[in-house]
């Protein structure tokens, strides 16, 4: 009885803290382009710092610090380069690889053991987390030209809202159908509770919501929300092994404890930080 009391507490704290979590992100998403970027530039902090904190306890090695920075500072980067500074691609690509140089240099002069080690991890808290983020905010700016009367990119926030409806449909499907007819195990060594049916549940879920999202948002043809819908659910199931395998090894249930209920950032956004890649090489080929 007391065990079943705790399980209903928890499930209680999880489903206020995602109902409030996620209507709060959805406002600030909906509200303007300045908001939606504050929301995740508050995701990419959190989630860094979660990352930083995990290697700290496992005592790995690692420069949180540069690492953190280095992650904000990439995020501000992609932001302005897309309204207000006049720099290319290129530029932004070559402070992705100063950053790297400015690691070993810290390395360099520093008395730490395994100097290559801590580059490493250090810079996959960006690769993983940050650099995927900061290409999130171009995504709704991308498709539909300039606003003639001031040459800004058109803000599209629809974009936004449909790529994290289908991640969140896939979720539901999944669970549900793997609750209820789940066998036959997807991936047992990285997450034994995920099977093949609540797989196929939840991309059949998502790919229903597709015909929602063509019907209510329009912008693309139904071949290309397929399209889409295929793509951020397979990336997405895929984000939240890779997530799976980091905890495992680092032996850990959680990222963190920042969402009552939840976990933490990473729990949460594991999925979407994956897949964003994925989903902007996808919309550009398609485009």
């Amino acid at each position: 009885y007391h065990l079943q009391t705790i399980r209903m507490s928890n499930l209680l704290q999880r489903t206020i803290t995602g109902i409030l979590g996620a209507a709060f992100m959805l406002f600030a998403i909906w509200f303007n382009y300045i908001s939606f970027i504050a929301i995740f530039f508050l995701v990419n902090i959190f989630s860094l710092y979660e990352y930083y904190q995990l290697l700290k306890k496992s005592n790995i090695g690692a420069n949180a610090s540069v690492g953190t920075i280095g992650g904000i500072a990439i995020f501000i980067l992609f932001v302005l380069h897309e309204q207000y500074l006049p720099i290319s691609t290129g530029i932004l690509l070559a402070a992705t690889c100063l950053l790297f140089m400015v690691l070993l240099l810290v390395e360099l002069f520093s008395i730490n053991e395994q100097p290559l080690s801590r580059v490493a991890y250090t810079i996959f808290g960006i690769l993983y987390i940050s650099l995927p983020l900061s290409l999130f905010t171009k995504i709704p700016l991308d498709y539909h030209g300039f606003n003639i009367q001031d040459n800004f990119p058109i803000y599209r926030f629809e974009i936004i809202y449909a790529i994290l409806f289908l991640i969140w449909a896939n979720d539901i499907g999944a669970y549900f159908a793997g609750k209820y007819f789940g066998k036959h195990k997807l991936f047992e060594r990285i997450s034994p509770k995920k099977t093949w049916e609540g797989s196929a549940g939840g991309l059949l879920t998502a790919i229903l919501f597709t015909y929602l999202l063509y019907t209510y948002i329009g912008i693309f043809s139904i071949p290309v929300w397929i399209g889409l819908c295929i793509v951020t659910v397979i990336a997405g199931s895929l984000g939240d092994l890779v997530e799976s395998m980091i905890k495992r090894t680092l032996n850990v249930k959680d990222s963190g404890t920042l969402l009552p209920g939840h976990g933490g950032f990473l729990d949460r956004f594991d999925a979407l930080i994956f897949a964003i890649p994925f989903i902007y090489l996808y919309l550009n080929l398609a485009n």
